[in-house]
């Protein structure tokens, strides 16, 4: 037998990796445009982003704003944050504070 699948199912090990991923993020991230805590991050997948570590993305219901939680080298957020711009318009990025 595998070793993938001694650690489970497919799907079981998805949820493991997300699960790993989340416990990563912050508890709460404070909405960057109306300051409410938002505690639903969603985990995204940096494997492909050179010099990102982590990065998820919190949506307010509130008012609507995305609010995204990243750590990474200078050049890395850099590549993300033009990402950002390109895919979601220049204001996608603004600063936010994070509490565990």
């Amino acid at each position: 037998m595998g070793e993938a699948k001694r650690r489970g199912s497919a799907e079981q090990r998805q949820v493991a990796a997300v699960a790993a991923q989340r416990e990563q993020l912050p508890k709460v991230v404070m909405c960057n445009n109306c300051k409410a805590e938002l505690t639903d991050i969603h985990p995204m997948d940096v494997r492909g982003m050179p010099g990102m570590r982590l990065a998820g993305g919190a949506h307010c219901p509130a008012c609507s704003h995305d609010t995204w939680v990243l750590d990474g080298t200078p050049e890395g957020l850099a590549l993300f944050q033009g990402f950002l711009d390109e895919e979601h318009g220049a204001g996608a990025i603004s600063t936010g504070f994070a509490r565990r």
